[in-house]
Order: C-alpha cells, then structure tokens, then sequence
C-alpha cells in the first residue's frame, strides 16, 4: 500500500503520489485489456475507482484473463463491486489492503481500529478531523489511530477531512450497516448533534453550522439508516427533522 518506515533518513522528503489523470488511467486500462473501443460504462468504472493505479491494473488483468466484453465486465462490476478485482496468483485489493491491516503498526492500534476504518470508509466525505472528540469519545487515542491510518495509506487528508480512495471504501464500508457497533455509535453521535434546528434565531445555530461542511455525509448516513427497519434496533425514530438549509 505505502511506505512503512519506521525512521525517517537525513534529507527525506515525503511527496504526495497523485492519482491517475484521466487520459492516464484509461491508457493503463486500455494498455492490458485490449479493445479499439473506450465506451462510456467501462469510464465510469474507473472514475468509481478514484483512478487508482492499482485498482485500474486489477480490473484490467480480470477483465483480459476471464475474456469478459465490455457490457460482461460492466454487469460484473455493478454486481461485486471490488470484489471483481480479484486475479490469479491471489493477486487483489482485499490481498493487499489485508495485508496492511496484519501489520504490527495496525495491529497495536488495538481492537477499535477495524471499527474506525468502516466508519471512516462509510462516510463519502471521511470524518472532519475536528471532530473525532465528538465521534469517537469513548477511544482515548483516537488521533493517534487515525495518524497511523494515514501513514500506513490506507486514508489520507483531504480538506481538513480523513478519508480514503473509493476502492478501501468499498472493501472496508461495513456490509451490513446496523451490525457495525461503531458506526451505529457514531449514527446517534450524528442524529444527536443534527438535533438543532437550523434557525439563525434560534440558540445553537452557529453549533449546527457544521451540518453544512458534511452535507454529503449527512445525506448518506440519513439515506442508508432511514432504510434501516426501524425494528432492528439501531435506528431511532425521529418526529421533528432537522431543517437543512
């Protein structure tokens, strides 16, 4: 995934690798699944893939062992999503990103660290930085775990937010979201917090102003839990929404 050193030499410098331009990523596709045809389906597959380079080569050599045309790879993304990319030799992103998460530096995290990265992989926006006292209250070291998900590559900061590459998204985002502790946990420390309305008259409304800088999160997580049976047991019903504005 990255770099895992533990001592940083004299005159080191870290330089951030970008992903893909586009134009680069289709050639890298294109170089090992060989068509005369960039259509339109198979495009928007590497834009899920946040043109990620290793993702890009997987999704390619699957596509070219298995024969698969176009429209065979493009039913089979929509149906398994990252688990298409998964090639011979045991060769894939779950090797790779497991592999990361067996690592000592992971390791000594402790038993939270799974549970962080799904919540982190669950958010489209990541989590705000500035906010994980009030997410994760009850995980002391909260700001070291997630320095060290950024130094083993498996998130990165973006805007003030910690986030992750769509394909780590897609493998660590909890399956089944009312069967993750942690982000049920998380949801009420969401629901709580959008609890005040959003009226300038109103007292709190400058605290609620945050709502505005995660919209996108704050849609998903509405949208994903809202589907949720409100039976299960981790979704709470609630008979005054917020106002957004």
């Amino acid at each position: 995934m990255s770099h895992r050193i533990t001592t940083v030499p004299p005159d080191y410098k870290c330089l951030d690798v970008p992903i893909l331009p586009t134009d680069a990523a289709r050639s890298a596709f294109y170089s090992t699944y060989d068509t005369d045809e960039w259509p339109d389906p198979i495009n928007n597959i590497l834009e899920q893939l946040d043109f990620h380079t290793l993702s890009i080569t997987l999704l390619a050599t699957v596509a070219h062992q298995s024969r698969w045309g176009t429209d065979r790879l493009r039913r089979e993304w929509e149906r398994r999503r990252t688990n298409v990319l998964q090639t011979e030799h045991n060769k894939s992103l779950a090797a790779v990103i497991e592999l990361s998460l067996a690592s000592s530096m992971f390791q000594e995290l402790g038993p939270d660290a799974r549970g962080l990265l799904g919540v982190t992989a669950f958010f489209p926006q990541g989590v705000d930085e500035n906010n994980l006292d009030w997410l994760f209250p009850t995980t002391s070291n909260r700001a070291r775990i997630f320095d060290k998900f950024c130094i083993l590559s498996l998130t990165y900061r973006s805007n003030g937010f910690i986030t992750m590459l769509a394909p780590l998204r897609d493998y660590l985002s909890p399956k089944d979201p009312k069967l993750s502790p942690h982000l049920c946990t998380t949801k009420e420390h969401y629901f709580s917090r959008m609890s005040v309305v959003l009226d300038p008259n109103k007292p709190g409304f400058a605290e609620a102003q945050w709502i505005t800088s995660e919209d996108v999160n704050v849609e998903h997580l509405l949208d994903i839990f809202t589907s949720i049976d409100a039976n299960s047991g981790c979704l709470r019903q609630f008979h005054e929404p917020p106002l957004f504005v």
